[in-house]
């Protein structure tokens, strides 16, 4: 029996004529190399790289009473984002645990909601399981846009220079503008994760090919490059980006997978948000998410076990991910790890399957140490 293709981006066909090496990223096809990973990595970290990000699901949440739900369902206040402006944000269970980690903006009369790749159907569910008969509508709109992000120094340069908007720069994490390129029109929202600059655009699928051209015709002057998956793992590990069915799993709660700033101390209740508050009153918080320099030897997978030294044996974490960084010029991993045994400089050992291999604590983001 044929198995179903995967899906495709509306990029698809553009990205394979420049030569892109396709395979599978969060159950899509799409680039995970195209010519030269170093470049794609040299231009997310000190140009600008423009990368397909289409397998994250949109929805947009749009009703009379669209803030009063949305506003119990998830972890960060609301109150104060208004049209333009935008949040990040945590849906959980009532035990505290992830459903999903979102990013939420906010335009006149409803909310673009972005979920992780995949995880938009799970989303729209769990809220309108708790809708009651609130005048809210949850529209999922991931086939019919695309979802392309700039990340890199240059970033806002670029894309100023290509729509005329002169104040993109200065927006505040999270908040955005609606821009256009000639006649196409498309929301640009301000990304803090990889590096602090960068951006996310949401554009109709039938647009999303002339403004991939635009930036990277326009983008010669500012050293841009496409960036596929594998220079983009490298980048976001550094970063110490956390990634769903990784770090971010029904597994884990919001203060171990350190996503402190999409919660509100402040607003009241939310569901889940008990939990949370005991975990970080009674400092209850067992396991934390660290980086990891990983010593030389066999790279171990994902999922290996970590140790303490002390107590071979005895497991006390795990690797979530895992890749060569060419600025530190080692390998380096994201882990979670017993809270005791999390500060940096730690002395960690990685059961790996054939070999053991040592490894250090490292603060996130990475520095060289």
């Amino acid at each position: 029996m044929t198995a179903d293709p995967l899906p495709r981006s509306h990029l698809f066909s553009l990205q394979r004529e420049g030569r892109a090496a396709f395979g599978e990223v969060d159950g899509w096809e799409m680039p995970r190399v195209y010519e030269n990973i170093k470049m794609e990595y040299l231009a997310a970290k000190g140009t600008v790289a423009v990368i397909d990000r289409s397998q994250h699901g949109r929805l947009l949440v749009s009703g009379a009473k669209r803030f009063d739900l949305l506003n119990r369902l998830t972890s960060n206040d609301l109150r104060q984002v208004g049209p333009g402006q935008g949040t990040h944000t945590v849906l959980l269970t009532d035990k505290g645990r992830i459903i999903d980690d979102l990013k939420l903006y906010a335009r006149e009369g409803d909310y673009y909601l972005v979920t992780s790749p995949g995880n938009q159907l799970q989303v729209k569910e769990h809220i309108e399981k708790l809708r009651f008969r609130d005048d809210v509508t949850l529209t999922d709109v991931t086939e019919a846009t695309a979802m392309i992000c700039l990340h890199g120094p240059q970033s806002a340069h670029l894309l100023e220079g290509v729509t005329h908007a002169h104040h993109l720069a200065a927006l505040a994490p999270h908040h955005h503008a609606e821009v256009a390129i000639g006649s196409i029109r498309f929301l640009a929202a301000r990304t803090t994760e990889i590096g602090g600059t960068g951006f996310a655009l949401i554009v109709k699928g039938e647009d999303a090919e002339k403004v991939w051209r635009t930036l990277l015709t326009r983008g010669d002057a500012y050293g841009t490059s496409p960036m596929g998956e594998e220079a983009y793992e490298m980048v976001r590990i550094e970063f110490g980006v956390p990634r769903f069915g990784r770090e971010i799993t029904g597994d884990h709660n919001p203060l171990e997978t350190r996503l402190d700033d999409a919660i509100s101390w402040t607003k009241g209740c939310y569901i889940g948000q008990e939990v949370i508050a005991r975990l970080d009153s009674r400092q209850k918080v067992s396991k934390l998410l660290v980086g990891l320099w990983l010593e030389p030897g066999p790279v171990p997978d994902a999922g290996s076990a970590i140790e303490d030294p002390a107590r071979p044996g005895l497991k006390i974490g795990t690797l979530t991910s895992v890749a060569p960084s060419l600025d530190h010029r080692r390998v380096i991993g994201l882990a979670y790890v017993r809270n005791d045994l999390s500060a940096a400089g730690t002395r960690l050992v990685v059961a790996a399957p054939d070999d053991r291999v040592g490894a250090v604590v490292s603060d996130l983001p990475f520095r060289k140490p």
